[in-house]
């Protein structure tokens, strides 16, 4: 009797352990498959994340080169002599306060370059290294046009006076005792820099009179 207690318990206990193991195994397994898979995502993530940075990089080398090439063709566009001219004319009106229509050309440019700049099509960084000596001139010399003009037009000039403000504080950042941040109060040094921008324009030559060899007067 009792052999076959012990017979049938040993039986039970063999049962036991099989279905036991094989629950660990099976456990074992699935966190194995699980760690795994997490793996995976975890690889596959790094490598999307990786996918973007580059994609990013590019995006902002070519947003970069695209600025380059746009901060070339607005330099290409003010400094030829047509524009010189406009400029002269600019600066000549602003010396004398008359014709003061003719600083809006200039002024007009630079509110381009200012909404290029709100835009984030152009960066400031750009707009500083090519321009910053003519915006803080011919804001600063414009003021009082500007200011007089916005009595009727509250909002004229708002990417320009942007402009301005966004230069104007990298100088700062470059040099805080920058002499051209001062330029507002050194009316001279304004009227000279203004007369630097004025060109002499060419006189049209007139035709060349051609004279017969012949003296007129040996007819008579």
């Amino acid at each position: 009797m009792t052999d076959h207690i012990l017979s049938a318990l040993t039986v039970l206990t063999d049962e036991f352990m099989t279905d036991h193991t094989l629950s660990v195994l099976t456990a074992w397994a699935t966190s194995v498959a699980a760690l795994a898979a997490a793996a995976g995502v975890c690889v596959s993530w790094r490598g999307i994340a990786k996918q973007n940075a580059q994609a990013n990089a590019s995006r902002e080398d070519f947003k970069l080169s695209l600025a380059a090439d746009l901060s070339m063709k607005l330099d290409d566009r003010f400094n030829p002599e047509d524009f010189r001219q406009t400029r002269s004319h600019a600066a000549q009106a602003l010396l004398s306060g008359q014709k003061l229509v003719d600083t809006e050309d200039v002024f007009d440019f630079f509110e381009t370059v200012g909404l290029l700049v709100r835009t984030g099509a152009l960066t400031k960084e750009l707009a500083y290294s090519f321009f910053y000596h003519w915006i803080n001139l011919y804001w600063v010399a414009g003021q009082g046009y500007i200011q007089e003009k916005r009595k009727v037009a509250k909002s004229l000039w708002e990417d320009f006076e942007y402009l301005y403000n966004i230069v104007q504080q990298l100088e700062r950042m470059k040099d805080a005792d920058s002499e051209d941040l001062k330029l507002a109060e050194q009316p001279q040094r304004l009227r000279t820099l203004l007369n630097e921008e004025i060109v002499e324009e060419e006189i049209p030559l007139h035709p060349t009179v051609k004279f017969s060899k012949t003296d007129p007067m040996d007819n008579h």
